[in-house]
């Protein structure tokens, strides 16, 4: 399972979890809705911190290297 823990416009923390990674490297190819600026807290595969900071924007390409 991949989580993705992001901060919304509000600064409110927000989450979303995905099966696996290409259920997760299909929503951030192009049809999630988030904005690319929101600021990634923690990204997890398996309950297990994949070490990644930076925006939502960023986040397929990295997807892409796993």
């Amino acid at each position: 399972m991949i989580k993705i823990t992001y901060k919304d416009a509000y600064q409110q923390v927000r989450s979303q979890e995905f099966p696996d990674l290409a259920a997760a490297q299909l929503a951030f190819s192009g049809c999630l809705t988030l904005p690319d600026y929101y600021p990634v807290l923690s990204l997890t595969k398996d309950s297990e911190d994949l070490g990644f900071t930076g925006s939502i924007g960023q986040v397929y390409h990295f997807l892409q290297s796993l």
